[in-house]
């Protein structure tokens, strides 16, 4: 393979997983629902995140990074809306 096809099936790959968060992180945002996230499953994604985004970037791989990156705030994100989510619950008991 040239390294003009990689680099197509790598920016393919990009764009599709991207395009993948950015609808989930669009489904949270406009029905608020986390119900199927618990703290241990995101902190565990963030840390995998976290690694995978040092250890990529210090490979130079420029694609991976990104990807990890849009992976890391996406996480986050769930991460704030579970938080939120808990502090209204114990506000109302």
């Amino acid at each position: 393979m040239t390294d003009g096809t990689t680099n197509a099936i790598a920016g393919a790959a990009l764009a599709l997983g991207l395009t993948q968060m950015m609808i989930n992180m669009k489904n949270i945002y406009e029905t608020d629902d986390v119900s199927s996230f618990t703290y241990p499953y995101v902190l565990l994604g963030i840390s995998a995140s976290t690694m995978w985004l040092v250890y990529q970037f210090r490979k130079g791989s420029n694609y991976s990074v990104v990807y990890s990156s849009v992976a890391l705030l996406s996480q986050l994100y769930i991460l704030q809306r579970l938080s939120s989510k808990e502090k209204v619950k114990a506000e109302t008991k």
